[in-house]
């Protein structure tokens, strides 16, 4: 993930537009999800009433979708708990551009995922929102 879109993403948010009426500012992948960004204000509305625009995402894409809000350097905590729910951690810090995530054995398992590849999608996604430099699961 850069901060280049690639052509499937564009398709994706577009679709995302044309089923929910909200423009996503942003969708990445992280643990087989796909994960829309919309701004705080267009939440409610883009996961519909009772959930009805996300389960026609999560059929038209045929995978499992996640709305989150864009994020504030203060609500980093919130932010990665809304991406890798329903994974649950202990406690999330962030000193000198360094975020350090801990959780129990079955959590940090789910968290780092087979061959790095969780931890790598959540450490490019962390860079990207929040210019961290390094990701750290204890």
């Amino acid at each position: 993930m850069g901060t280049k879109l690639d052509i499937t993403c564009i398709q994706s948010m577009n679709l995302f537009n044309r089923i929910t009426g909200i423009k996503s500012q942003f969708c990445f992948i992280y643990a087989s999800s796909l994960i829309f960004v919309v701004s705080p204000e267009n939440f409610d509305a883009a996961i519909g009433d009772r959930g009805n625009n996300l389960r026609r995402l999560s059929i038209a894409f045929k995978k499992r979708i996640k709305i989150v809000s864009t994020p504030t350097p203060d609500k980093i905590n919130r932010f990665v708990k809304a991406v890798v729910s329903p994974v649950r951690f202990n406690k999330l810090t962030v000193e000198n551009e360094e975020v350090s995530i801990k959780a129990g054995p079955q959590a940090k398992a789910s968290l780092i995922g087979r061959n790095h590849v969780n931890l790598d999608q959540l450490q490019d996604i962390l860079k990207y929102y929040f210019k961290t430099k390094l990701l750290r699961i204890v």
